[in-house]
């Protein structure tokens, strides 16, 4: 579905604070900008920037064709006005409905009354849109904890990107392992260094301790395993050095 327009907000904020107009007013229009909007000196910066755009964008579902009108069945991410897919009928039972339909529509098969009934269609597309979050849901656990495994008996000092500004921290994002996490600023008192956050959010910059971060600059993390009480623990991410930016 057409994104509203309030959810490019971010990605406007981040292209505009980097110097650039991102035109959100169709998906060609978006997509030019983001082809425009590179830094030669910085190879990572698009990738980036198109990470912010798909943030923005409504989760694309299944729908029953006949129950919408043609704007609502487009595929705004893929720039097309009808999208259909299917890949082996073994992997998604969508893709088995797919086949089904389009056996009939060209009449390699009968149609099976059930898919006369655009209602009891809608039903299954609702059914696996619920099941398709599910397994994403699972997807991203499976993964969280698979990182944890990972970084368990290791510590590794990489590069990261500033993802987002916050008032009590960063969220960046570790290229090296596709991983993103917040970066909260430390409230201790650190002798007479002043521990007050500025936040310009318009221009995405946040200062702490008198250093300044802008949305995609470069840092220095620390990526480790944090032991947390009750035997649990959590990815834990922090800043190490900041001239790298």
């Amino acid at each position: 579905p057409i994104p509203d327009k309030k959810l490019w907000e971010p990605l406007l904020k981040a292209a505009n604070a980097c110097g650039f107009d991102i035109d959100v007013q169709s998906n060609r229009t978006l997509a030019t900008s983001l082809d425009a909007a590179v830094r030669p000196e910085d190879d990572y910066f698009n990738t980036l920037l198109r990470l912010q755009a798909t943030r923005c964008m409504s989760q694309a579902v299944y729908c029953s064709s006949g129950q919408y009108a043609g704007p609502e069945r487009m595929h705004y991410g893929l720039a097309m006005p009808l999208y259909t897919h299917f890949t082996s009928p073994i992997r998604r039972y969508a893709d088995v409905i797919v086949h089904r339909l389009l056996s009939a529509a060209i009449g390699l098969c009968p149609r099976h009354p059930s898919l006369e009934d655009s209602d009891h269609v809608k039903s299954i597309a609702d059914v696996c849109n619920v099941r398709h979050r599910n397994s994403q849901q699972a997807g991203r656990a499976s993964v969280e904890l698979h990182t944890l495994v990972f970084f368990r008996t290791r510590k590794e000092i990489v590069e990261a990107r500033v993802f987002k500004v916050r008032s009590n921290g960063l969220v960046v994002f570790v290229p090296k392992f596709g991983i993103e996490g917040p970066v909260l600023f430390d409230d201790d008192t650190d002798g007479n260094e002043p521990t007050a956050t500025v936040l310009d959010e318009d221009a995405m910059i946040v200062t702490n301790r008198g250093r300044t971060w802008k949305v995609f600059d470069k840092l220095t993390v620390c990526v480790e395993v944090e032991q947390l009480p009750a035997r649990r623990s959590r990815l834990k991410i922090s800043i190490i050095d900041t001239a790298a930016r």
